[in-house]
């Protein structure tokens, strides 16, 4: 009978954890709430006061190791968080700075799904502990889709990697654009909703637009440490997240989200090429890939020297009917400024200066704002709605400001393409030009500056106007 007993014993302390679960105690849950609270009473009675890391990258599928992103691993992750932290136990966001990193493996039995939940010592990846209960879930009781790939997993997945830093942290979330010529889409603007719902779900703080009823901006002074962090420091945030998307062909479509403290350094960045076949929105927003041909954005260069954003942010925005715009300009060093609105048609307008105002140049370590509080226009939005591009144009010298004529032949663009034959040929003889067609301001501004042997700086703000 001793014998018995200690062939008992050994077998407990040497089988995996499967096998062990058998020995605990087995219960078949009617949900994942029910069953994951199940886990934490568990862990509660043998690991309370443990500091806890958890990240779906740790839950897997012990059946089909190479399914990739699945619905139910988030699921399992959230769930795992709220009753946890109900439970008492705190958590890290780095696996180094907790007691336990906890994983899961997902198992298939008939038509159940048993879940195994182990607890990791992170100072020691050799040991490991695992529950001794056996935790299923009827397979019928799942949400619809809870083992088939899609795209929200994808993203759930890629922002949990990227923020697996970021204890502590407010973040500002900057509109995810088209990497190269930064407009958003209709997946842009719902992967931005995502990220939000997956954030917030983890306890992070976030903030997406700068305070709506912040005084004044014009002339306002403020430390600013970079300009491409601006506006997540004046909205009281200490880390900013930018997402980034591309098409690649056949391949599927890239996205990647980086996130970074005030001073620009990176803590946390990640990327995934997601199939095709899971998007079901838009990429192309075909207003504004015309409006970046013509401000020539893929090519913009502001050497972090100038910034134009809205009272909103920067990026891409959008404004509804009824609201006022209202732009703001920075700058690292004293620049004169030249601002124009471009629309789709390649109609291209001055705002700043205006006709007999004095060029001045714009100061470092002050926020402006284009229409001033004292000036005696405003823009409101009105039908007809649609998209367009203001762009700032800045240098340490006077630049001559052109006369804008349609009447004028195009020497920037051949049949709607920006022209590649004979660049720095065409910008110097467009700098000797009193009148310019619209579409060739950018190769004017370029050949003008060049020409006075005068550094040249660039940015530019999207802005989408929507009714009510």
């Amino acid at each position: 009978m001793k014998k018995f007993i200690f062939t008992i014993i050994l077998l407990t302390f040497t089988l995996p954890s499967p096998v062990l679960a058998f020995f605990g105690t087995q219960s078949t849950y009617s949900s994942m709430p029910e069953m994951v609270d199940a886990m934490a009473k568990e862990m509660k009675g043998k690991f309370a006061g443990k500091k806890l890391y958890i990240n779906p990258e740790f839950i897997t599928d012990e059946d089909n190791a190479d399914c990739g992103t699945l619905p139910i691993f988030g699921l399992l992750a959230v769930e795992l968080n709220r009753s946890l932290s109900k439970s008492g136990f705190t958590f890290e966001y780095q696996s180094v700075d907790a007691d336990f990193a906890v994983s899961a493996k997902l198992h298939r039995t008939g038509e159940n799904l048993r879940v195994y939940v182990t607890l990791s010592d992170s100072r020691n990846n050799t040991s490991y502990r695992s529950l001794e209960g056996t935790y299923e879930i009827p397979v019928r009781n799942l949400q619809s889709g809870w083992d088939k790939e899609n795209l929200d997993s994808r993203i759930e997945r890629l922002a949990n990697r990227t923020i697996s830093s970021s204890k502590g942290q407010v973040i500002y979330l900057n509109p995810v654009v088209e990497k190269r010529k930064r407009y958003s889409s209709e997946f842009g603007e719902y992967v931005l909703i995502r990220l939000k719902s997956v954030l917030s779900s983890n306890g992070i703080k976030l903030v997406e637009h700068l305070p709506a009823n912040k005084p004044s901006l014009a002339a306002s002074k403020g430390a600013v440490l970079t300009l491409e962090t601006s506006d997540a420091a004046q909205a009281g945030a200490n880390a900013l997240l930018d997402g980034g998307f591309l098409k690649q062909g056949d391949k599927g479509i890239f996205l990647g989200l980086t996130l970074k403290d005030l001073n620009g350094k990176v803590l946390g960045s990640a990327d995934d090429t997601i199939p095709r076949s899971l998007v079901k929105y838009s990429l192309d927003n075909d207003e504004a890939e015309r409006i970046s041909e013509i401000a020539d954005i893929e090519h913009e260069q502001t050497g972090n020297m100038v910034r134009i954003a809205t009272t909103k942010g920067g990026g891409y925005q959008i404004y509804r009917e009824g609201e006022t715009v209202q732009f703001t300009l920075q700058v690292t060093k004293p620049l004169y400024l030249y601002i124009y609105d471009i629309n789709p048609q390649g109609e291209v307008s001055l705002l700043y200066p205006k006709a007999g105002e004095m060029e001045t140049p714009k100061q470092p370590g002050i926020i402006y704002t284009l229409p001033e509080e004292s000036d005696s226009w405003e823009i409101k939005v009105e039908a007809p709605f649609g998209k367009d591009a203001v762009k700032v144009f800045a240098s340490d010298r006077k630049i001559a400001i052109p006369r804008i004529s349609e009447q004028m032949a195009s020497r920037s663009f051949v049949g709607g393409t920006r022209s590649l034959n004979r660049v720095n040929k065409v910008q110097k003889e467009l700098a000797a030009q009193p009148a310019i067609n619209g579409l060739d301001l950018v190769d004017y501004y370029k050949g003008a500056a060049a020409g006075i042997a005068a550094p040249l700086y660039e940015s530019t703000v999207y802005i989408e106007t929507r009714p009510r």
